[in-house]
């Protein structure tokens, strides 16, 4: 591999994991300095050493019956002395560490101790919560001069404490990681938006990032997208044409047929006619599924009611329950079409059809056809939605049209952000529920 390093999902994977240890072990140290920390200020310490190099002086100078009570005078904010012929405290300062330090601190400040033994421990408080510093420095003559420091160190904290602190120190981590691993496979995270919002019949922007093997599979897949989208294009504008062409001839065949003697002949071809322009009337608007309009804030109560009059105008048994007023932002003529291949779909079928509507302002619909027809069974109900799907009814007789019904309104919805669900009527019959959201909300607007 030349030039400059390409991080790979590998290294990737690599350099969080890394960090996660990392952290989990910076994480313990801060927890053990915290746990082991030291109260005594320099200031503190300073006084100490001048008031030990003092105490040493007076002890050597002082008769050994008076050792003891001139020590204990020397006494101040916490830090008492006490002279002993002998000691029984072991030295723990001549290892790294704090009593090391506190060693070199003590010799500093008073370099006339350093020429002496010193000898330094740790001991629990008398109340227990911290620990004091005990120390001896010998004398000349073999005995002793013992201090004691109060609060040395911090006490340790309790188990339960310790677990509770491993347990916070241990989600920071997780959480931490976790943000790196999400940064990590947000590049994968819009590839998939990407590819859904193609599947959906739409032009998503992909810009390569990240690992190199994801800036690849982005690359190739624009350019997949890119062919796509041209060739689904293409396709379009073709059939579209070949559509719009038909209708020249077919005019021309119905003002032919308007010229027949014979009536029976002359209804025949005209009803041909009729169902060819309808055909291509419900290939055009399958292929645009609305697209080729723009959202807008409508009153949906009221276009839902006026295609239910519509449908009642035309013979239908239509009732309709929803309120008075419902707006949304959605695409009016697409939602119109849906409806009226519904409503035309309950006329053909069955002889009673509810219509409902629920929502809320601003927010969705939930529209449902139901009627009391042969129905669809449920395991035809994913075929029906493909396109050109024509179901067989009871007694074999087999549905005239294009069986672009329900595929249309299914391709429809979904280009909206919306879902549509079939099932069982409580009369028997098909039930067609369809949920739009805002196109606001949704960005469709």
């Amino acid at each position: 591999m030349t030039g400059r390093w390409r991080w790979g999902m590998t290294e990737r994977i690599g350099l969080v994991l890394f960090c996660a240890v990392l952290l989990e072990f910076c994480g313990n140290v801060a927890l053990h300095a915290w746990q082991d920390r030291e109260l005594v200020s320099a200031e503190r310490t300073r006084r100490a050493a001048e008031q030990l190099a003092s105490a040493m002086t007076i002890a050597g100078e002082a008769a050994r019956g008076d050792r003891a009570q001139l020590m204990r005078s020397l006494d101040f904010d916490g830090v008492s002395f006490n002279w002993v012929p002998r000691t029984v405290i072991t030295d723990f300062s001549g290892e790294p560490g704090r009593l090391a330090e506190m060693r070199e601190r003590l010799t500093e400040y008073a370099p006339g101790l350093s020429g002496h033994e010193m000898r330094l421990n740790v001991l629990a408080s008398e109340g227990g919560r911290d620990r004091d510093l005990v120390g001896t420095l010998r004398l000349a003559d073999g005995s002793f001069i013992s201090f004691r420091i109060d609060r040395y160190l911090g006490a340790p904290p309790g188990l339960l404490s310790i677990v509770l602190l491993h347990i916070i120190l241990l989600a920071a981590v997780c959480v931490i990681a976790m943000l790196m691993v999400r940064t990590l496979i947000g590049p994968l995270r819009d590839l998939a938006v990407a590819a859904d919002e193609t599947g959906r019949n739409r032009d998503a922007r992909i810009v390569p990032a990240g690992p190199h093997e994801v800036r690849r599979v982005a690359t190739a897949f624009a350019a997949m997208q890119a062919r796509l989208m041209r060739i689904m294009e293409d396709n379009t504008q073709a059939l579209i044409a070949v559509s719009h062409d038909l209708r020249t001839p077919i005019q021309r065949l119905r003002l032919r047929a308007g010229l027949l003697d014979d009536v029976d002949a002359r209804e025949a071809i005209g009803g041909d006619l009729a169902e060819m322009e309808r055909f291509i009337d419900s290939t055009l608007a399958y292929v645009r599924s609305g697209l080729d309009e723009d959202p807008k804030l409508i009153d949906v109560a009221t276009l839902v009611s006026t295609a239910v009059d519509d449908a009642a105008d035309m013979g239908a048994a239509v009732t309709f329950d929803g309120p008075g007023a419902l707006l949304l932002s959605v695409r009016p003529t697409a939602l119109r079409r849906m409806l009226d291949n519904l409503l035309d779909n309950g006329r053909k079928y069955a002889t009673r059809i509810e219509v409902s509507l629920r929502g809320e302002d601003h927010t969705s619909v939930e529209i449902e056809v139901r009627d009391d027809g042969p129905g669809i069974a449920e395991a035809d109900r994913s075929r029906a939605l493909q396109p050109f799907q024509r179901l067989e009814q009871p007694g074999g007789v087999q549905v005239r049209g294009a069986g672009l019904g329900l595929a249309f309104v299914q391709r429809t919805v979904e280009a909206q952000g919306g879902t549509m669900t079939l099932g069982k009527a409580a009369r028997g019959g098909l039930s067609v529920r369809i949920a739009l959201p805002d196109a606001r909300v949704t960005g469709g607007g």
